[in-house]
């Protein structure tokens, strides 16, 4: 990929927007692209973090193993996000791993660039630090809507923050396969069909395949969310 293609992401990216040209410039000179195809590792646990991690194209999933050997997915990773970024800053080995679901290109920015930045620039910093707020915040609600809610409540929820972000919100599709969105919702992917299966007898929504219509987003939000399913 072109030096003036990486600049123009690294310029696009929140966290460099209010950078100078010349210093774009220089990070890009010294960022490098990297190719994944579908199964490698961008890294593996345990492994130290090297930089800032932009995802490009493709997708990518972050994941743990479980002492029984189970994969646990924490995120699914889009493009133009980043990951790695807690970790880069406490210098510690990477407690997760992030393999590609698809073929995928990432843009890794060393952390050399983003030290030295963060050394001279005080506003760079406290963009950083929101940056780091709002994933924090994320976190959060990821662990309340895994440990307060049923397993419907979780899908739905799951399928608003999709919709919130489409185009056209009563048009969404999943962003990976039924198996991935199951293990990311702490679901079986038994659980996960029933789920689908009971909001289309409900008439909430509609599936085909991972191409899925709302019937009326705010008869989904406003459903009974304790909607049993014989799991």
């Amino acid at each position: 990929m072109a030096q003036k293609i990486i600049s123009v992401v690294l310029s696009d990216f929140f966290l460099f927007r209010e950078l100078s040209s010349e210093q774009i410039e220089q990070i890009a000179t010294q960022s490098r692209v990297m190719t994944f195809p579908k199964g490698q590792s961008v890294f593996k646990e345990g492994d130290p973090a090297q930089g800032l991690y932009i995802l490009l194209s493709g997708q990518l999933k972050l994941a743990i193993t479980s002492p029984q050997g189970s994969e646990r997915i924490i995120s699914i990773i889009s493009p133009g996000e980043s990951f790695g970024e807690a970790i880069l800053y406490l210098e510690r080995q990477f407690p997760l791993y992030a393999k590609a679901t698809l073929d995928s290109q990432v843009l890794l920015v060393p952390k050399n660039l983003i030290f030295g930045v963060l050394d001279s620039d005080p506003h760079y910093a406290r963009k950083m630090l929101a940056g780091l707020s709002i994933r924090m915040h994320q976190l959060v609600q990821n662990i309340e809507m895994l440990s307060l809610q049923n397993s419907t409540q979780r899908f739905i929820g799951y399928l608003l923050q999709i919709s919130a972000k489409a185009e056209d919100a009563t048009k969404i599709r999943l962003p990976a396969n039924k198996a991935t969105i199951a293990s990311l919702l702490n679901l079986t992917p038994e659980t996960l069909s029933r789920i689908l299966n009971k909001l289309q007898q409900l008439g909430l929504i509609e599936v085909d395949g991972n191409d899925l219509t709302i019937a009326d987003v705010k008869k989904l939000r406003n459903s009974d969310l304790n909607i049993q399913t014989k799991l």
